[in-house]
């Protein structure tokens, strides 16, 4: 049931008209599998019991967010029904309509494998807290590093022909543009945001070449003017990109 109702979310979309078929197909699926969680909950909570008791419904994290999804589902029906009368419907309601996407997470609770998993991952909260702290203090320094090498030195002159451009007053001389690179370190937010880029490792090379073709402020790159900045690359992507974010998944095994 869980699977067929995620189909149905899945077919939603702004341009279903009112009273097609497909709209009332849909709204009756949504009743339909409504009615079968609220009877399952119903089942639930007078065979286990409601909070008193070591097996009681609300004793377990899964059945509440079950009970949560089921409330959701409720909501959704009262928005749909007010919204069919013409009434006004109140903000947070809408927002609460929107969490009924979170209706396939009602699998977990049925899958061990995907139960394991998420527990494993809860239970690793607190040392990967430990990691992101670490990651953080390496991002901040090698981007207060970037900073101090490559700050102002990622502009480059946009033109037809600018084989003869040296710096920006040729650029500007050529009625050229003096533009900087996407991804820059003139200040710590675009260090960082460069060096995520870096962590990533997706699209990483134009960001090292063009550390490598910095030449200085208000300066046209050159090509591989400085190769020895290869070292600033590489030391991060060494300790961040290969160390640090691999013990993420060396905590996780830990306490599985």
């Amino acid at each position: 049931f869980i699977f067929l109702n995620c189909i149905t979310i899945a077919l939603e979309r702004p341009q279903i008209e009112h009273k097609s078929t497909e709209r009332i197909f849909l709204s009756i699926s949504n009743y339909i599998f409504t009615a079968i969680f609220v009877a399952e909950m119903t089942l639930k909570v007078v065979s286990l019991g409601l909070y008193f008791g070591d097996q009681a419904y609300l004793r377990s994290s899964w059945n509440i967010l079950d009970g949560f999804l089921v409330f959701v589902s409720l909501v959704d029906i009262v928005v749909s029904v007010a919204s069919a009368g013409g009434a006004k419907i109140l903000g947070v309601l809408r927002v609460l309509r929107l969490l009924r996407t979170l209706r396939p997470l009602r699998v977990i609770s049925r899958a061990p494998g995907l139960k394991l998993v998420v527990e494993t991952l809860i239970s690793s909260l607190k040392p990967i807290g430990n990691i992101v702290l670490i990651c953080c203090a390496f991002f901040i320094i090698f981007g207060i590093l970037g900073v101090q090498l490559f700050k102002g030195k990622f502009f480059y002159c946009l033109g037809v022909d600018v084989r003869n451009v040296t710096n920006k007053s040729d650029c500007e001389a050529a009625n050229y543009k003096w533009v900087h690179h996407k991804y820059n370190f003139d200040n710590l937010g675009q260090a960082l945001m460069s060096l995520f880029v870096l962590a990533s490792e997706d699209g990483w090379v134009n960001i090292m070449y063009n550390g490598l073709d910095a030449v200085a402020v208000d300066q046209q790159p050159v090509t591989n003017h400085n190769p020895w900045m290869l070292s600033y690359f590489i030391s991060f992507l060494l300790i961040v990109s290969f160390f640090v974010l691999n013990m993420f998944v060396g905590v996780v095994v830990e306490n599985l």
